[in-house]
């Protein structure tokens, strides 16, 4: 049996491939404890949890109204990491560390303490943190800043943080835009999801309802609203002629005016839905993408402008899997015109489905588990 320790924060897309890998271990017979923050306890609570004390006390007390500065300093560049990961160590000895890419406080820590640690990169890691981007260019020296008060080496790109490590990426390379430029050792394992009870949903349409299905699913994370991607996606496909599901995310639901008998809920796996879906409507975050392409189903993207959102939309349709249309400003128009092309066109789930057998034959939770404990 391997003690594992696995580092994380409260974004959106980390959380779930993390959990399933973790599972996966559990179940091979191996002990698993996650640390992160006090938002993050019940979300984890099937699993040993511990509060990264320091850390946490530079997560804001309430929703700041721009969250990536505070992002930067309390999770990506977080000089207190350096002290929770000593502090851990000290007192719950473990056999190896899983660290979430972009906790790059935590990784210095872990090149310091020079125990065996793995880099978790819960999605393409050049539409996540693409080198010589504006994500780069502004987080790069605030991490050397840290990585200088741990006595670790100045990085020129913030890939080089995760070089020390086996790097595991819950993706497949037909995803992501610069594959053939990835640093040594990087390692796909395809997409993870957690392990999930059956929802119980029912949908309200009748079993004979020959409309194709189309599911709009959007963020979880705290970081962006996205109340008028949910609104304009039922505005555009309120014509009767389509069953619409919407996984509405982080939206509170009583600002959403829901038309015609379309769906509209908080949360539904899907894995519940996407087999039966026509095509996907989202905001191109990966876990979304990932499992749109696992069932070949082609994607209408409105990323916000952050994370790794726009490059993936715009991957997607350059490999003709989906349309990327312009997050803020597509109107309801846009996206019925986009949904009706992907829909009246067979080469869009033809190019999915390429992706989707890629997405098959990786190695998936039990394979990065077995990597882990290898």
């Amino acid at each position: 049996m391997t003690r594992f320790l696995f580092l994380t924060w409260p974004g959106a897309g980390n959380q779930v491939p993390a959990i399933g890998v973790a599972a996966a271990l559990r179940e091979a017979g191996h002990q698993v404890t996650f640390a992160g923050y006090a938002a993050q306890r019940e979300r984890f609570a099937s699993f040993p949890f511990r509060v990264l004390p320091a850390a946490q006390r530079r997560w804001p007390a309430q929703p700041p109204r721009d969250w990536m500065p505070v992002l930067a300093d309390a999770v990506w560049a977080c000089r207190e990491h350096l002290d929770d990961l000593g502090q851990l160590l000290v007192d719950e000895p473990v056999d190896m560390l899983v660290v979430d890419c972009l906790m790059f406080g935590a990784l210095a820590a872990a090149e310091r303490a020079g125990i065996p640690t793995a880099v978790l990169v819960h999605s393409c890691p050049s539409a996540l943190l693409p080198p010589t981007g504006p994500w780069e260019q502004s987080l790069l020296p605030a991490v050397n800043k840290v990585r200088a008060a741990g006595g670790r080496a100045h990085l020129q790109r913030l890939w080089e943080a995760w070089s020390p490590f086996r790097t595991l990426c819950t993706s497949v390379s037909e995803l992501d835009p610069l594959a053939g430029r990835l640093p040594a050792g990087f390692t796909f394992v395809g997409p993870v999801d957690e392990p999930c009870e059956p929802s119980g949903w029912t949908p309200p349409w009748p079993v004979d309802d020959p409309r194709p299905l189309i599911v709009a699913s959007f963020s979880t994370g705290p970081a962006w609203d996205q109340t008028t991607r949910v609104q304009r996606t039922l505005d555009a496909l309120d014509d009767g002629s389509h069953r619409v599901l919407v996984n509405a995310g982080m939206v509170d639901l009583r600002r959403v005016r829901v038309p015609g008998d379309a769906a509209v809920v908080p949360f539904i796996p899907h894995a519940e839905v996407l087999p039966d879906a026509a095509a996907v409507v989202t905001h191109a975050g990966h876990g979304t993408v990932a499992a749109a392409m696992r069932h070949a189903v082609p994607v209408v993207a409105l990323p916000n402008q952050a994370a790794d959102q726009p490059a993936l939309a715009a991957h997607l349709a350059e490999r003709g899997a989906g349309i990327a249309l312009d997050g803020e400003r597509a109107s309801p128009a846009d996206i019925r015109a986009a949904v009706g092309k992907v829909l009246g066109d067979n080469g869009y789930r033809d190019a999915a489905a390429v992706i989707a057998a890629a997405i098959a034959a990786a190695p998936g939770a039990a394979g990065a588990a077995s990597l882990l404990a290898s």
